[in-house]
Order: structure tokens, then sequence, then C-alpha cells
């Protein structure tokens, strides 16, 4: 859930919301063009793949992910895991309403193109997508 961005209330400089993985979700390896994130882990734990190294992190945990840096992020064990995270600019932010419905509706499968697009307007490649939006 978008907290601060551009839309919710102008700031024109960072990103901020909140996030729950289930256990079998995950955040699919990707890179963000241009804009830095900070994710701290509220509760749970999950494992992180950050450029070549891998951790796993736990409440209270925070990872630094540089712009244009490989990143995947995955619940470890049964619990869910809540976590927010902080852009350094806005962009991102495009890709999650691209990508996501309100709440309390089913979501819908996109198809590839449709995440193609989104990707571009979020400024970010995700490593699963043939053609990937140039910075």
């Amino acid at each position: 859930m978008l907290k601060v961005s551009p839309q919710n209330n102008g700031s024109q400089h960072l990103v901020f919301g909140t996030e729950d993985l289930h256990p079998g979700d995950e955040i699919p390896l990707h890179k963000h063009l241009g804009q830095d994130e900070i994710v701290w882990i509220e509760t749970g734990a999950v494992h992180v793949h950050l450029g070549g190294q891998e951790r796993d992190l736990h409440a209270g945990g925070m990872v630094f992910i540089p712009a244009y840096t490989w990143v995947s992020i995955k619940p470890v064990g049964n619990d869910t895991v809540s976590m927010a995270f902080v852009f350094s600019a806005p962009g991102f932010e495009n890709y999650m309403r691209c990508d996501s419905v309100p709440a309390g509706e089913k979501p819908t499968p996109i198809t590839p193109e449709e995440n193609k697009k989104c990707s571009h307007e979020g400024h970010v490649i995700y490593k699963d997508l043939e053609e990937s939006p140039k910075p």
C-alpha cells in the first residue's frame, strides 16, 4: 500500500509504502532504474538475493538496494512477512498502480505485454521479461 508518492500527497522526491508477503509469495528478480530502495522487515523473515550476495533478514532487519542492482525477496518459513519500503525517487509506484487492484477486489492476471508496459512506466526491469525498458 502506497503511503507517500506524487499522486498520494505530492512528494516529488520520495515514495514510501508497506507490503505483506505470504508464504509462497516472492518479489521476483528485478532492478530499479535510477532509484535506490530501502526495505525494512517489520514481521517475519525473508531470504534476499542482492547483487551477488544472499542473506536472511528477520524482523527489524533492513536492506539497502542501490539503483541498477538485481534483487529478489522471498519469505522464509510459514509466517506472513510485513515490510516497509522507501524509494529515493518516484517511479516504481507507477508499476505498482499498473499491476494491482483496489483492496478487496480479485486480482486478474496481466499479459506479458501489459507487464512490459507496467515495467516501463515503473522504471523497473524484471529478469524474466524478454524485452526490458531502457534507462
